[in-house]
């Protein structure tokens, strides 16, 4: 009798193979969501244009061999880490995440000298962002009570 076996297997999908993106992700309010949607469109333009490629990971100031960076540049950041914080509801409204595309531009030309292939590239994109940002309306990304303010401490390791 080899038919017996299969009796007991249940033909049906267990009822949680349907769990997934849907139950886990905090359902936005409809203008947060629009918002978000918004942010995530600047984005991609940024990532579409050919000079994003150095900003769109953290710098690697070891690998690079840039001693001076953690000295010079107290707050990094890049696309891809405004991205992972913009799809974990990590700013609050439009303002904040304009601010973090705005200290990967400051960083650049902070750290590189005028004139330099870096710090032209992130004039470029400052312009793009610029003018991307210019069609999102201000307004809140989180449907929270004010993600916790924090964002701009200081990491207390400064000499």
């Amino acid at each position: 009798g080899a038919e017996t076996c299969e009796a007991g297997w249940p033909p049906s999908p267990s009822p949680h193979t349907m769990v997934g993106t849907t139950s886990k992700k905090q359902k936005l309010s409809p203008g947060v969501e629009a918002n978000v949607k918004a942010c995530q469109n600047v984005l991609k333009a940024l990532k579409k244009s050919h000079v994003s490629a150095p900003f769109a990971v953290p710098v690697d100031w070891k690998a690079l061999n840039l001693p001076l960076y953690p000295k010079m540049i107290k707050h990094p950041m890049d696309l891809g880490t405004i991205e992972k914080k913009l799809l974990a509801g990590r700013y609050s409204a439009v303002s904040d995440f304009a601010a973090d595309i705005s200290l990967v531009w400051d960083n650049a030309q902070t750290f590189n000298s005028d004139g330099s292939e870096i710090y032209d590239a992130a004039a470029q994109l400052r312009e793009l962002s610029d003018a991307q940002l210019s069609g999102v309306s201000p307004g809140p990304l989180s449907d929270g009570g004010g993600g916790g303010g924090a964002s701009g401490s200081p990491s207390g390791d400064e000499v």
